[in-house]
């Protein structure tokens, strides 16, 4: 939503004056968050394990808490990429793409606790795992000596086992139950591989053809616990397809949009398997035709959620969830920054909240603004509070009130605009352990108050007289602001080329105010006394002629 813009200080001792409000809002619980990842470089990967984050980053894997806070770090890492966790999320597996090795992480005490080499396998950089079985997609880029190899992680020191060599570059890749799912990456277009890997060795079940499916480099791949399902992002085609991995079809697909809104850069599945969540990204530093974020019901490929931050683009394949919450990194190309971005309730049935204001309004006079909360199985909310924010024409804001709703989710609030120009109002329902929160926006055009000037003075007066003038400046229903000046100035025979400005004016706190000035030669003046306005008033001035002899 967009606001005109006044001037920030007028318009905060506006505020003041009429209101008492501070400006500033803070943000609410429920609403995503994004934080700034400080000296966080080349970012690969994200991962979570028991209310931390793990991201991968330069020489370190470094620890967040859900709020982005840094809690700790693993150093001493060449090049962490790919990150796995196992299901209880006590240990983190990560590729380290310099030293050819896979590390084994304590997730509590930050610590390394195993090694394994690859040294006959070089540049691991993606891994998934399936049940006791790591799997590492490995190789230089663009060398067609890239392949895919498992560790048993049972084994005290596990053998790698390969089951694929000669792909493009580093496999990206899925693991689920007895299927391993890699794909060509950095080739356009990019084939996929499937494997049955109950047996050793592993049993090729097929290839999806890159030229016959419109593979498009491949993003990411993501696949169900039991691996009979794998959901794929590539460049193009412009969604996330659903493959059964037992016929190698197309079965489905999520985020089929009727125009083109992205490319699908990331693509995850929640630990429960009801939710896909995938993300998009732009080229070029081009604007993003939609929003970075959906995410859909699994079962039927609904879209429930959308949502976009521009703090930058997501991270290829750096997407994960975290109970009922799902979190990815952006990158800002012109500062270099990433930036942690949270999606709070991710996994949640939507919610809509609908506000309804009146398209005009004046300003100090009350509006009353109205609006319905919605569960989307159509379920009375009942009481339910919600947080109401005023936004001003120049982007700050005020907490209202808060607003409870009726059982059936309607709600009303009564307020009084303390300026003109366009002014919002966003109504946010927090949201409860079933349903995702959700929040509402609503604009009025405000107009602004009119004002009065009077000036009153002698008509006629002979040259050397010091002549004398009075007036006043009304503010109907509101205090002047302190330091409120009127601009003065007189014209000779009202011709403004003549203009001599006065020195400025600064009426008492009713509105009052004088001046004295001596023409010093005939004529006939137009005194005129000028307030500019504010952001609750209309400018206003009075004119006052006066002959001199």
């Amino acid at each position: 939503m967009r606001f005109r813009r006044v001037a920030r200080s007028a318009l905060a001792s506006t505020l003041i004056a009429a209101t008492g409000l501070v400006a500033a809002v803070a943000p609410a619980r429920a609403a995503d968050t994004s934080t700034v990842l400080q000296g966080v470089k080349f970012v690969k990967d994200i991962a979570a394990a028991n209310g931390r984050l793990f991201i991968s980053a330069s020489n370190q894997i470094v620890v967040t808490d859900e709020s982005g806070t840094t809690v700790g770090a693993v150093t001493g890492l060449a090049e962490p990429h790919g990150l796995a966790v196992t299901p209880d999320g006590s240990r983190l597996y990560a590729a380290l793409n310099a030293s050819n090795e896979i590390v084994e992480i304590d997730t509590t005490a930050l610590t390394v606790t195993r090694r394994f080499d690859l040294t006959a396998y070089p540049y691991p950089a993606y891994v998934s795992l399936a049940g006791n079985r790591l799997w590492v997609g490995h190789g230089p880029t663009n060398s067609w000596s890239g392949g895919v190899v498992g560790l048993d992680l049972s084994a005290a020191t596990p053998e790698p086992v390969r089951i694929a060599s000669g792909l493009y570059g580093p496999p990206k890749i899925a693991a689920g139950g007895s299927t391993v799912v890699a794909g060509n990456n950095g080739s356009s277009p990019a084939d996929l591989f499937v494997y049955d890997v109950s047996t050793t060795p592993a049993t090729l079940r097929g290839v999806l053809d890159g030229h016959d499916n419109n593979f498009m480099y491949l993003k990411d791949i993501t696949i169900t616990a039991d691996g009979s399902r794998a959901i794929t992002a590539f460049d193009s085609p412009y969604r996330y397809d659903i493959w059964d991995t037992a016929s190698m079809t197309r079965v489905g697909a999520y985020g089929e949009e009727p125009t083109f809104v992205g490319y699908p850069n990331a693509v995850a599945l929640s630990a429960d398997g009801t939710r896909v969540i995938g993300t998009r990204s732009s080229r070029d530093r081009i604007e993003l035709a939609g929003p970075r974020i959906g995410v859909y019901d699994a079962a039927t490929t609904t879209k429930l959620h959308n949502a976009d931050n521009p703090a930058g683009q997501v991270v290829e394949g750096a997407l994960t969830f975290s109970g009922t919450d799902a979190f990815t990194v952006l990158f800002d190309m012109s500062t270099g920054r990433y930036t942690l971005w949270r999606l709070r309730g991710a996994t949640l049935a939507p919610s809509s909240v609908a506000v309804t204001a009146p398209g005009t309004g004046t300003a100090l006079v009350p509006l009353t603004v109205t609006g319905r909360l919605t569960l989307s199985d159509g379920s009375a909310p009942g009481a339910q509070p919600l947080v109401v924010t005023r936004r001003h024409p120049d982007g700050t804001g005020a907490a209202l009130a808060p607003v409870t709703t009726a059982a059936d989710g309607t709600f009303s609030l009564t307020d009084t605009p303390p300026v003109g120009g366009t002014v919002g109002y966003e109504v946010l329902w927090d949201g409860n352990s079933a349903f995702r929160w959700n929040q509402g926006t609503a604009t009025v055009e405000v107009a602004r108050q009119p004002a009065t000037v009077s000036l009153t003075g002698p008509t006629t007066a002979n040259l050397a007289r010091n002549l004398r003038f009075s007036g006043t400046l009304t503010t109907p229903g509101r205090a002047l602001t302190p330091g409120t000046s009127l601009t003065v100035y007189r014209t000779l025979n009202g011709d403004e080329t003549t203009m001599v400005i006065l020195p400025a004016v600064f009426p008492a706190s009713d509105g009052t105010f004088r001046f004295t000035d001596t023409p010093g030669a005939p004529g006939s003046y137009t005194y005129t006394a000028r307030w500019d306005g504010d952001a609750t008033f209309l400018p206003a001035r009075a004119d006052h002629i006066v002959v001199v002899k």
